[in-house]
């Protein structure tokens, strides 16, 4: 299957899911990840900000900051398809731009080197048990994530029904994850 039909399945089955069992699930996703060891040895995180049916990032990013951790977010330029890594301190410093993807306001874009980030959390609609990655078409992360230092652990927060049994299309520039979070275990990869 090529990827725009895997984006179409798995997006579809994505949103198919209710509110409350997207809550549920991530709630799940957030206890693996925090009783995970990168988790603990982690004191600077890269999470994604959560749209629509999403795993909910807003929780997860509330507990690093519980526990002193420094919160990183990808801010996506659009015209050149690249991330600002851009420190997030509060909540009240976003605001809805292009698509509703909250984004820092006016003023509060904080860019950090990407090689202080610890652990990386990543977005997408399919993985599998080899590293691959399906995300939006974009390429964001595609162009993002050898910025970061050699060996930053990546890690997907996914619903497991986003792991495919078979071997995804992937390209040889593809940067491959190390870890797969879902509501039933931490994947190793």
């Amino acid at each position: 299957m090529n990827k725009s039909i895997l984006r179409k399945k798995y997006k579809e089955l994505r949103n198919n899911m209710s509110k409350e069992e997207v809550s549920v699930r991530s709630q799940s996703i957030l206890q693996n990840l925090a009783s995970h060891p990168l988790w603990a040895k982690s004191s600077t995180i890269m999470c994604f900000l959560s749209l629509g049916n999403e795993v909910e990032t807003k929780p997860i990013i509330a507990r690093a900051w519980e526990e002193n951790k420094q919160v990183v977010i990808p801010v996506c330029q659009t015209e050149s398809r690249t991330i600002i890594p851009s420190l997030l301190t509060s909540f009240q410093h976003l605001e809805p731009k292009t698509m509703g993807i909250l984004e820092p306001k006016e003023g509060k874009l904080y860019p950090v080197d990407p090689k202080i980030i610890e652990l990386c959390l990543i977005p997408g609609l399919a993985f599998d048990l080899e590293g691959h990655r399906i995300g939006f078409g974009a390429g964001y992360y595609d162009r993002f994530l050898p910025l970061l230092k050699p060996g930053t652990p990546k890690m997907a927060l996914a619903f497991d029904f986003q792991i495919s049994p078979q071997t995804l299309p992937h390209e040889a520039h593809d940067v491959k994850l190390d870890f797969i979070c879902t509501e039933k275990k931490v994947y190793t990869l």
